[in-house]
């Protein structure tokens, strides 16, 4: 054999090794790293578009998460002013008894006071991130509190709206005579009944929140199923292109090593 025969055998048996240590180190990068080494640029420009889906509904269960945190805070602010305003209720049902003392009813009074006091402290302490959650608009304090939308889509229509205010009659109460505690008991059950529409309203706008949550929950696990299908390494493609890389190099190897031999041999012949 001629080195003129030798010369093409061993460079095109080096260039096989070559593209075989290639291939064998994408496939066990995809290997190792579970991602898929070798995507093209249309699977590329596809699995960006759903990794930045899965982003975006991510931040929108977010934000929805923090609008039902939002409005669980009001429901137990005002959990807390009813227990206040039950307690009133109770002790203008007692002074609206008669044999009571003047001494008592006053004791009566300065509990109802204190109570009407937990019930102003309780409102102006039921905030998040600064912002009222629940505002009572009422003669002494008639301005209402901003409406705080909530973005739970990618849509620009994707929006739940909650309203903090509600309409709450005076907290005036006087138990001093019988007469005026029946007035006062009706003082009361008229703000309870409001409280319980306004948590009426809390309670669906936190199903609505909870709807957004599992919605974008489901969207990012379709999201994430697709892109998986695209990135994450095929493994029986991977280990079979570790092989077949493999047994290339080696076959290679042989073939350059034959072709060093027989350069060999012919150099030793021309001497």
């Amino acid at each position: 054999m001629s080195l003129n025969a030798v010369y093409p055998i061993y460079y095109s048996a080096a260039a096989g090794i070559s593209q075989a240590q290639k291939t064998f180190e994408q496939a066990a990068q995809s290997i190792a790293s579970g991602i898929n080494a070798d995507l093209n640029v249309a699977d590329s420009y596809v699995a960006t578009g759903l990794d930045t889906s899965i982003r975006a509904a991510k931040q929108a269960i977010n934000n929805a998460q923090s609008g039902y945190n939002f409005t669980d805070t009001a429901d137990a602010a005002l959990g807390n002013i009813s227990q206040n305003l039950q307690r009133i209720r109770e002790l203008s049902i007692q002074a609206s008894n008669g044999i009571y003392s003047e001494s008592q009813v006053s004791a009566m009074q300065a509990e109802i006071d204190q109570n009407v006091e937990q019930i102003k402290q309780t409102l102006s302490q039921a905030t998040f991130n600064g912002k009222p959650t629940i505002n009572a608009v009422t003669l002494e304090n008639p301005n209402a509190a901003p409406v705080v939308d909530f973005m739970v889509g990618t849509g620009s229509k994707d929006v739940i709206t909650y309203d903090p205010n509600f309409v709450m009659g005076s907290m005036n109460f006087d138990v001093s005579t019988p007469e005026a505690a029946s007035a006062s008991l009706a003082q009361v059950d008229t703000i309870l009944s409001d409280i319980g529409s306004k948590r009426g309203e809390i309670g669906a706008v936190q199903t609505s929140f909870e709807g957004a949550i599992e919605q974008q929950s489901a969207n990012v696990l379709s999201y994430a199923s697709s892109l998986s299908g695209i990135q994450d390494t095929d493994y029986v493609t991977a280990i079979a292109n570790l092989k077949k890389s493999q047994f290339t190099m080696e076959a290679m190897a042989k073939v350059m090593k034959i072709g060093m031999e027989s350069q060999r041999y012919v150099l030793d012949l021309l001497k």
